[in-house]
């Protein structure tokens, strides 16, 4: 008798479970489909080889500017900065694998699977070479590693508040997440896409702008809306838990060649709203400052650090932004380059 009780309830277990699993992919479905209702599609899709990248270009003339991202996000955040500088060169932003309105890409999401990523997406998007980059925290060193692998594809570069692989070795212990050990790594992600597909990750998250039509929303609300799909949070967390790698790739490229490169620094550190804490966010930005961002500078023949006195990691302002790109293009074009 209790064998047999046993028995059933495992099987109802079971049975229930098969019913969640099936009603969570149901949810997930439908939520991506009034993704993709609610949220209409800025640029371009873009055939990469099995999976597509999205990509959105403006303006004419070369060399055409790259912007690539920090951390997470869509590159639809760079658009007020794309007008500007299509007033005077092509200026494009593209969304990384599982960003936006990119399809999701495979693990490992590090620095080189992201640069193979974007060489394939340009060429197969027509945008010539050279291209200036402009890349902002992580996509600075996404920059960095694509200088490495297809140097002749380079024609300048502005990094700003650019990551750099001495982080680990020099910041405060809050300003770093855990790492996993490197056997752990597939396995997280392969636990996190599956969370994705059986609708968890967007069971857990709340929605943002929910019941606004596409004309109702301000920019800052689709790109928080395009940040919460699951696609984005399981290709975020994949590139933070192989950030050692990508540290690594950046270490191999020691020199960018001659070609004019940009280092903006910010010069004030953020507000952690701690004493104790924002006492060693400002000892480290000196070494941020005078230590390791200079490292970069040094990486091309031709460049310079400019310390932005009133930014701060994400607040670099759009002008300083647009004024070093229009340098470095001046550069490029031949035109003078005063420092």
């Amino acid at each position: 008798m209790l064998n047999r009780r046993l028995k059933i309830a495992v099987k109802s277990l079971a049975f229930l479970i098969a019913v969640g699993l099936a009603w969570g992919v149901v949810y997930e479905q439908i939520g991506r489909w009034r993704d993709r209702a609610r949220l209409p599609q800025i640029g371009r899709s873009v055939d990469i080889g099995g999976r597509t990248l999205n990509i959105s270009c403006s303006g004419t003339g070369g060399p055409p500017i790259v912007f690539e991202s920090g951390g997470a996000g869509p590159g639809l955040g760079w658009e007020p900065l794309q007008a500007e500088v299509a007033k005077f060169t092509q200026a494009c932003w593209y969304d990384r694998a599982g960003e936006g309105w990119s399809d999701p890409g495979p693990f490992p999401r590090t620095s080189a699977a992201i640069a193979n990523d974007l060489h394939e997406l340009l060429k197969r998007a027509g945008v010539p070479p050279p291209y200036v980059y402009a890349g902002a925290s992580i996509g600075g060193l996404n920059s960095r590693v694509y200088g490495g692998l297809y140097p002749k594809e380079v024609a300048g570069m502005v990094l700003i508040d650019s990551a750099h692989e001495d982080e680990p070795l020099r910041a405060p212990k809050f300003y770093l997440g855990r790492t996993a050990p490197r056997f752990l790594w597939r396995p997280l992600c392969a636990a996190f896409e599956a969370a994705a597909f059986v609708g968890l990750v967007r069971f857990a998250q709340s929605s943002t702008a929910q019941g606004k039509g596409p004309s109702q929303m301000a920019r800052d609300e689709v790109i928080a809306a395009l940040r919460q799909q699951p696609k984005s949070f399981v290709g975020n967390t994949s590139a933070g838990i192989v950030l050692p790698e990508s540290y690594a790739e950046a270490r191999s490229v020691a020199r960018l060649g001659d070609y004019p490169l940009i280092v903006l620094t910010a010069g004030l550190s953020g507000d952690f709203r701690n004493a104790e804490l924002n006492r060693e966010a400002a000892a480290y930005q000196q070494v941020w400052i005078h230590e390791i961002q200079p490292k970069l500078a040094r990486l091309s023949t031709r460049g310079y650090q400019i310390v932005v006195l009133n930014g701060t990691h994400t607040t670099i302002p759009e002008e300083v932004i647009i004024n070093a790109i229009r340098q470095v293009v001046a550069e490029v074009r031949g035109g003078a380059a005063s420092h």
